[in-house]
């Protein structure tokens, strides 16, 4: 037996990306798993309503994020060069 579709108005979905809401309270707000909420982005940039940049930018990294992954692969590749 099939599920049954959710229908989700995008316009409600655009407004809420761009009032700043985040993945979690997408899922939440919609009832939606990760997956699905990956395939809803995926039909946004198709339809052209939204663009890849634009769901791009949404994601914010620091500089301190940045400088603490660099330095663990760094000590990642020491490791593997002591071996």
């Amino acid at each position: 037996m099939a599920k049954p579709k959710i229908r989700i108005d995008a316009r409600e979905v655009l407004r809420d990306l761009r009032s700043g809401m985040d993945d979690q309270e997408l899922m939440t707000k919609f009832s939606l798993s990760y997956r699905q909420l990956q395939r809803l982005f995926r039909k946004l940039i198709l339809a052209d309503l939204i663009s890849p940049l634009e769901l791009a930018s949404r994601l914010c990294v620091t500089e301190s994020q940045i400088t603490e992954t660099l330095d663990g692969v760094a000590k990642v590749a020491k490791d593997l060069d002591d071996l």
